[in-house]
């Protein structure tokens, strides 16, 4: 078995074992990451890599409004949408002006929301409610 494919086996195990708040919570993760290293590539004058990792900011952004549910949700989901889209207009702005301001204002939107999901995450660790397996290639869509 090569290397990596023990790696993307151990990956799939954990996204498909874990709660919705512990996969949103990745998906944060995911985000403030990716800003990070965009951040990271606008310091080396690297747009290539700026723009990536920006656009794979702008995907998990996409996917956690995706997930919203705006029926069940409320007002929290209303509010959740328009940080969203405020967000994604920071990227596109930080893609094409190259500044780390807007990168900057990214990262004081979503690390309140991660950390909100952080202790959502515990709390619900303490429940015993098990989560159902989920298919290996199967995308995820939480209703939040």
């Amino acid at each position: 078995m090569a290397p990596h494919t023990g790696l993307h086996n151990y990956q799939v195990n954990d996204i498909s074992t874990s709660s919705q708040s512990q996969l949103i919570l990745m998906m944060y993760d995911g985000a403030l990451q990716a800003v990070n290293q965009s951040i990271q590539c606008m310091n080396l004058k690297d747009v290539s890599g700026q723009s990536k990792y920006i656009l794979k900011t702008q995907d998990i952004i996409n996917e956690l409004s995706l997930a919203l549910d705006m029926e069940q949700g409320g007002e929290v989901s209303k509010t959740l949408e328009q940080l969203y889209q405020f967000v994604l207009n920071q990227l596109i702005q930080a893609n094409i002006t190259s500044d780390k301001m807007y990168l900057e204002s990214v990262i004081k939107v979503l690390s309140p929301l991660r950390d909100a999901w952080s202790r959502i995450a515990e709390t619900s660790n303490g429940e015993t409610e098990t989560p159902e397996p989920v298919p290996p290639g199967t995308r995820f869509a939480a209703k939040c």
